[in-house]
C-alpha cells in the first residue's frame, strides 16, 4: 500500500516542487550515492533526496530513514506524512532545537530560523509552507509533540533500521545518544529496576558491581532470543575493531553462529590477513571457505580453499612460502594434526554445494583438488570422510551422465 502523502508528491508536481524547495525533500532525487541495505533485511526504498546528497528511504513500506552522503543514518519518522510534518514545521535551517525547550522555546527558535531563511533565500516561505501543509493535509500538533516523535524515532533506529554499505558491509554512523545499549536491553538500565532477562545471572556483572564484557552481553542477548540486537552489537563491534586477531576470531564465530555469513566473512578475512605461520593461515583459510560457502559465494569459498592448500603445500604447484625444512615446521604435520581432514571436508562440501547450485565447472575443479588432498591426509581421516567423499564423487559423475 502506497503512503498517501508520498502518492500526492509523486502525482502533484506543484506539491513536489514545494517539498523540494525550500524543505529539501525532492522526490526527483530518489537515489543514493552508493548501494545500501538494512541489516535486518527489511525492504528499503529510496523516495527522495536533498541538496547535500542525502537520501530519504521508506523502510518496510512505512517508516522513514534519512541517510547522509557522509555515512550517517537515522530513523526520523514512522510515516512519510510525519516526516514531511517535521521537515516543514521544524526545518533544518532552525538551530538550537533541543528536547529541553518547551513549546514557546521551540516556536521562538523556529521564528528566528524562519526570519533568517526569508532574508537569505526564500522570501515567500510562509506562503510556501501554508500551501504545502494544506495540499498534503498535514495535521496540526504542538511542536513539543513533533520534536518528541522525532527523538523517539531516532532512538528506534537500532536494531531494525541499521543501514549498511552493501559493498563493504560497514554500518552507517548514528549519534551515540541514539545508539542501542545492549547492556540496557538484556539487563535493564542501571538503577532502572528492570528485571534481568533469562540467563542474566549466569554472567559476571549481573547483580554485581562488575560489568559483563561485550561478548557476554551478546551471548545473553542470543539466549534471550534477541537476535537482531546481538547482530547490531556485533556489527558495531566489528566496525570498531582494528588488527586484533583474538577479537576478530570471536566476532567471526559469533556472526557465523547467527547466520550472518557476510559479516562473518568480513571478520574472518581480516583475521586471515593477520596470520604469520603456514599452519595458522591454513586454519583460518578453511574457516573462511566454510563461511563463504554459508554465504552462498562459492567461488570465494574456492579461493579460500586455494589459500589453505597453498599454506600446507598442496596447491598443485609445489610448496611456496615456508617450504619443507623451513622454520615453520608445524605445517609438515598438518595431516596428522587433523588440519588435513578439515581442509578435505571443506572441499567435499563445496563440491556438493557447487553441484546443487548448478556450477558444474567449479564442482569438477574443486573435486580434483579434493582427490589430491584426500590422497595426502592420514588414512584414518580419509576413512572417516569416505561417505562424504563418495557422495561428492557420485554428484560430479552425475554431471557427466
Amino acid at each position: 500500500m502506497t503512503d498517501r502523502v508520498l502518492e500526492l508528491l509523486r502525482n502533484r508536481p506543484d506539491l513536489a516542487e514545494l517539498a523540494a524547495f525550500p524543505f529539501d525533500f525532492d522526490v526527483e532525487r530518489a537515489y543514493h550515492v552508493e548501494a545500501v541495505h538494512l541489516a535486518s533485511g527489511r525492504e528499503l526504498e529510496p523516495i527522495a533526496g536533498d541538496d547535500t546528497g542525502g537520501t530519504y528511504f521508506l523502510c518496510g513500506g512505512t517508516a522513514v530513514l534519512y541517510a547522509s552522503s557522509e555515512g550517517d543514518a537515522v530513523l526520523i519518522a514512522d510515516s512519510v506524512s510525519e516526516a514531511l510534518e517535521m521537515l516543514v514545521r521544524l526545518p533544518g535551517w532552525c538551530e538550537g532545537l533541543t528536547a529541553e525547550l518547551d513549546e514557546e522555546g521551540l516556536r521562538a527558535a523556529v521564528r528566528a530560523g524562519d526570519a533568517e531563511a526569508r532574508a537569505e533565500f526564500v522570501p515567500d516561505l510562509d506562503a510556501r509552507r501554508a500551501a504545502l501543509i494544506e495540499g498534503l493535509e498535514l495535521p496540526e500538533r504542538p511542536l513539543t509533540e513533533l520534536f518528541a516523535l522525532a527523538e523517539s524515532a531516532a532512538r528506534r533506529t537500532e536494531p531494525d533500521h541499521l543501514l549498511l554499505n552493501s559493498a563493504e558491509l560497514c554500518a552507517y554512523r548514528l549519534d551515540e545518544e541514539y545508539r542501542m545499549s545492549l547492556r540496557d536491553v538484556v539487563l535493564g538500565p542501571p538503577g532502572g529496576g528492570a528485571p534481568p532477562g533469562p540467563g542474566a545471572g549466569e554472567f559476571p556483572g549481573a547483580g554485581e558491581d562488575a560489568e559483563p564484557d561485550e561478548f557476554a552481553l551478546v551471548e545473553l542477548a542470543c539466549r534471550q532470543g534477541l537476535r537482531a540486537h546481538a547482530t547490531v552489537a556485533l556489527i558495531r563491534m566489528l566496525d570498531d575493531t582494528g588488527p586484533d586477531a583474538d577479537r576478530l576470531r570471536a566476532l567471526s564465530r559469533f556472526l557465523e553462529r547467527l547466520g550472518e555469513y557476510g559479516q562473518a566473512a568480513r571478520a574472518q578475512s581480516g583475521l586471515l590477513s593477520l596470520q604469520d605461520t603456514d599452519r595458522d593461515r591454513a586454519v583460518e583459510a578453511y574457516a573462511l571457505a566454510r563461511i563463504e560457502r554459508g554465504k552462498g559465494d562459492l567461488p570465494a569459498a574456492a579461493r579460500a580453499l586455494a589459500r589453505a592448500r597453498e599454506a600446507v603445500g598442496m596447491d598443485g604447484g609445489g610448496r611456496r612460502g615456508h617450504g619443507a625444512g623451513a622454520p615453520d615446521g608445524t605445517v609438515e604435520q598438518w595431516h596428522r594434526l587433523g588440519l588435513g581432514r578439515f581442509i578435505a571436508e571443506q572441499h567435499l562440501e563445496l563440491v556438493l554445494a557447487a553441484v546443487e547450485s548448478g556450477e558444474p565447472e567449479l564442482a569438477r575443479s574443486v573435486m580434483g583438488h579434493a582427490r589430491l588432498v584426500l590422497g595426502r591426509i592420514a588414512k584414518g581421516s580419509a576413512k572417516a570422510l569416505a561417505p562424504l567423499s563418495a557422495r561428492a564423487r557420485w554428484a560430479v559423475a552425475a554431471l557427466d551422465g
